[in-house]
């Protein structure tokens, strides 16, 4: 099976996904607001459109229009411009429209080149790459490299709404997990290799043999997490909240630490090598004999308290 045929699996199920999914992959919303939308709908009346154009994320045109024409239009062999598509889901408006399409007639006589209207739009910020890249890969099967499937970190995020928290061996890799908040969860040999969970909330939660090398966890909470045999290496965890986190057998190797709280952390036969450490700590961090740290460093000067 070639590229394209694998990318178009992403997107076979297109007319069957629910909005909130639709919108999140077409980079329209983030899983952080659809969480809130999801939290904020189990306790009213309201649809998921609606919360969401309620909040100002997105219009309600929007919303009507992935819920009312969306199907139909994925359906059709004869298919339109792909300004149309924009207009329709009021993510142009017609004063938009008409001012792209000058300067596109303007630029095209002085390069000397068709330029692309989609492209015009992406460089004057009116219109995301990736809400564009999914109008193509969806309409028009037209894909581009940076495809990202959402489907699993939406149902995720769903099933957590509805109450679900065990997700152990979940394949999350480069998922984009901003300011999402799951606590309390079983994410156990799960694959977050390379995600991006800045500002995140995964307290409480059991993280045993995750793989989180390369993962972005600047300012993530992390209080009481059990990371025990983890793969960290390269994961950047500047400034993030990692009270009584338990770190034994981790591999941190190359992980950015600097900032980070690190009250009550567990540092036990956890493999330190090339990490960057806070030379100063006011507070408890624990290692013992098997913890593996640049020659360089010193924990006993640095106030790290060994056990036995």
């Amino acid at each position: 099976m070639n590229n394209t045929d694998d990318k178009s699996l992403l997107f076979s199920s297109n007319s069957n996904k629910p909005l909130g999914e639709i919108l999140v992959e077409a980079g329209l919303v983030s899983l952080a607001q659809i969480e809130i939308a999801l939290q904020e709908q189990s306790e009213s009346n309201l649809k998921i459109g609606e919360i969401l154009a309620l909040h100002g994320w997105i219009k309600q045109e929007t919303a009507d229009f992935f819920v009312e024409q969306w199907v139909k239009l994925l359906a059709e062999e004869q298919k339109q411009p792909l300004v149309y598509y924009f207009k329709e889901s009021g993510l142009l408006e017609e004063a938009q429209i008409s001012a792209l399409l000058k300067e596109q007639q303007k630029q095209q006589k002085i390069q000397g080149r068709k330029i692309r209207f989609h492209h015009l739009a992406v460089e004057r910020g009116v219109l995301k790459r990736i809400t564009v890249d999914y109008f193509l890969a969806s309409l028009f099967n037209i894909y581009s490299s940076g495809v990202f499937s959402f489907t699993k970190p939406y149902e995720v995020l769903r099933s957590y709404t509805n109450g679900e928290t065990d997700f152990r061996r979940t394949k999350l890799s480069s998922a984009p997990l901003m300011g999402i908040s799951l606590k309390k969860v079983l994410l156990d040999e799960s694959n977050l290799k390379g995600a991006n969970m800045t500002s995140c909330n995964l307290s409480y939660s059991s993280m045993i043999e995750v793989n989180l090398a390369l993962a972005n966890l600047n300012k993530a909470v992390l209080t009481e997490v059990n990371l025990k045999g983890a793969c960290l290496n390269q994961a950047n965890l500047r400034e993030a909240h990692l009270e009584k986190v338990n770190f034994r057998r981790a591999s941190l190797q190359n992980a950015d630490l600097s900032g980070a709280y690190l009250l009550n952390t567990c540092f036990a036969a956890a493999d330190l090598q090339g990490a960057q450490l806070p030379s100063e700590c006011p507070y408890e961090i624990y290692y013992d004999s098997h913890t593996r740290f640049d020659d360089d460093f010193d924990p006993v000067s640095s106030g790290w308290i060994k056990q036995e």
